[in-house]
C-alpha cells in the first residue's frame, strides 16, 4: 500500500470533528473554539481541505449552479480523483511548468471578472484582493494541471478501429443516432479599404493622451484598460500580463517592455494588432510582467462606401461570366486568410472546409443559403470582429443535408466518441487499480456521500 506521511497521518487524528457538507468552520467539543479549516479526505499523501472543497462550490456558484449536498459529494469526487492522479504525478515525477500555471490563472481570472461585471465585483464576491486571489489559488492550479497531465499519459495511445466504429454504429439505437444539421462550404471575396495614416494618427493621439492621464495618476491603468483597451485577453485584468517568458508575444511589444525601466511607461507604438503602451511591473532575466492598453484604427467609412461601384462592378462580371471567382479572388480580395486558398473559407474548430449551418453567422447564413451549388451572392457590407466594415460577395461550393449520423458521412464523429469510450474505460480501470492499493480516508460526515468509484472501500 502506498503510504500517507506521518505529518498527514497525525495531522488527521488532530481533527476531531471535520466540517459537515456545506459548513466552512468545524466546530469542536468546546463550543468557544472554532478550526478554521478541516480535512475532509486523504488520498495517498494528499489532503482534501474542506476550504478547497468550499472554494470549488463558489466556482460552481458563479457559473449559476446550485450547490447542496449532494453537489457537495459529487464536488469532493472530483477532488479525490484529482487527488489520485496528483498523487500518482508525484511519484512519476511529472511536472508543470510556472508559465502554464500563470497562463491558466489569467485565463480563469479573466473569466470571472468578465462574468461578474468588473474587478470591484470580482473582488467582493471572493472577499479578497485579486493579488491575494491569485496567491491562493497558484497551487490548487499547478497540482489541478499536474493531476491534467497525469490523466493524459494513462490513455494518451487510444486508437479506433474503424472496426470498432462500425460495431459501436450497429449497436446504438437508430433513433439515439445525432441529427446532424446541414452543413456547407463556401468561398469569399472581400474588399476593405487600407487604413489611411489619418486614422491611424488618430488612435495614436488619443491614446497618447490616455498614457499621459494614466503616468500622472489622473488615471488607474486599471480603469483605462477597462475603459478602453481592445485587448480582450487583458482588458478586465487591469490590462495586465504576468510572468511572460520572452519570445511568447510580438518582437515591438516585447522590445517595448524591455527598453522600458520597471514601473516605467513607454512611448506609444505600433504592432501587426494596433497601437499599445505598455507599463512594465516586473523583469527578470528573460521574464517580464507588464500591463498595457491596445487600440485599434478604424475603416474610414468614406473610404469604404468608395469601394461599392468595385464590388457592384466585380459582381456583374461574374454574372456575366467575363471573369471567374477564382481569378477576382486573386486581383481583387483583399482578406489574406482566403485569399491564399482561392478563396475558401476554413473553419478554425476544426481546421476543414465544413460549416454547420448553427456555426454560421446569421448575416452569411442568409446570404448563402438560397444559392445553387456554385451560385454567387449579391454584394454585401458586414463588419468583421475588429468592428470594421467590408465589402463581400459569397460562393456557395458544396452543401450537405441534414441527416442521422452515419459513419460514412461522419466517420470522424463516431471515431471520436468510440475513443472517448475506450479512454474512459481506460481510466476506470486505472481508477480501480489505483484506489485498491492507495491510502484513502473520508471525514465521516461524508461518507454517506453515493460515489461513482469506491472510495469508501
Amino acid at each position: 500500500m502506498k503510504g500517507i506521511s506521518i505529518f498527514t497521518f497525525f495531522y488527521l487524528l488532530a481533527i476531531s470533528a471535520s466540517a459537515q457538507p456545506g459548513e466552512t468552520l468545524a466546530k469542536q467539543s468546546d463550543p468557544t473554539f472554532q478550526l478554521i479549516d478541516g480535512i475532509v479526505a486523504v488520498v495517498g499523501d494528499e489532503i482534501i481541505l474542506n476550504s478547497t472543497l468550499e472554494d470549488r462550490a463558489l466556482q460552481e456558484k458563479l457559473q449559476g449552479g446550485k450547490v447542496g449536498n449532494d453537489q457537495r459529494c459529487k464536488i469532493l469526487e472530483e477532488l479525490l480523483f484529482e487527488k489520485l492522479l496528483l498523487h500518482n504525478a508525484k511519484l512519476d515525477s511529472l511536472e508543470v511548468g510556472d508559465g502554464e500555471v500563470m497562463d491558466e490563472i489569467e485565463r480563469r481570472l479573466a473569466y470571472y471578472i468578465q462574468m461578474l461585471g468588473s474587478l470591484e465585483a470580482f473582488e467582493k464576491e471572493y472577499g479578497k484582493s485579486v493579488a491575494e486571489w491569485k496567491a491562493d489559488f497558484t497551487e490548487p492550479i499547478l497540482e489541478q494541471l499536474l493531476a491534467q497531465r497525469m490523466q493524459q499519459t494513462i490513455s494518451q495511445e487510444v486508437r479506433a478501429t474503424p472496426a470498432e466504429v462500425v460495431q459501436y454504429f450497429e449497436n446504438t439505437p437508430k433513433d439515439s443516432l445525432p441529427l446532424i444539421p446541414e452543413e456547407i462550404s463556401y468561398s469569399e471575396i472581400v474588399l476593405q479599404p487600407e487604413i489611411s495614416e489619418i486614422q491611424k494618427q488618430a488612435v495614436r493621439t488619443t491614446l497618447d493622451s490616455i498614457r499621459n492621464l494614466v503616468a500622472s495618476g489622473k488615471l488607474s491603468m486599471t480603469l483605462a484598460a477597462t475603459r478602453y483597451s481592445e485587448d480582450p485577453g487583458s482588458k478586465y485584468k487591469g490590462g495586465c500580463y504576468e510572468n511572460i517568458a520572452r519570445g511568447a508575444f510580438v518582437a515591438e511589444f516585447e522590445a517595448a517592455v524591455f527598453d522600458t525601466p520597471v514601473n516605467g511607461y513607454s512611448p506609444v507604438f505600433e504592432t501587426d494588432f494596433g497601437y499599445h503602451f505598455v507599463r512594465v511591473t516586473d523583469k527578470r532575466g528573460e521574464q517580464f510582467s507588464a500591463c498595457h492598453i491596445l487600440m485599434k484604427p478604424k475603416v474610414d467609412p468614406l473610404a469604404l462606401e468608395k469601394l461599392k461601384s468595385k464590388i457592384d462592378s466585380t459582381y456583374e462580371s461574374l454574372i456575366a461570366g467575363t471573369i471567374t471567382f477564382d481569378s477576382a479572388v486573386l486581383s481583387l480580395s483583399t482578406r489574406e486568410s482566403s485569399k491564399n486558398s482561392k478563396g475558401q473559407v476554413v473553419n478554425a474548430r476544426d481546421g476543414g472546409l465544413m460549416f454547420g449551418i448553427d456555426e454560421l453567422d446569421p448575416n452569411l447564413y442568409f446570404l448563402i443559403e438560397p444559392l445553387e451549388l456554385g451560385g454567387v451572392s449579391s454584394p454585401v457590407m458586414l463588419v468583421d470582429e475588429d468592428d470594421n466594415g467590408f465589402w463581400t460577395i459569397l460562393r456557395l461550393d458544396s452543401r450537405k443535408a441534414a441527416h442521422r449520423a452515419n459513419p460514412k458521412d461522419d466517420y470522424a464523429l463516431f471515431q471520436s466518441q468510440v475513443e472517448n469510450n475506450l479512454r474512459g474505460e481506460d481510466m476506470n480501470e486505472w481508477i480501480d487499480e489505483h484506489i485498491s492499493d492507495t491510502y484513502v480516508r473520508l471525514a465521516p460526515s461524508y461518507r454517506d456521500c453515493e460515489f461513482n468509484m469506491n472510495w469508501k472501500k
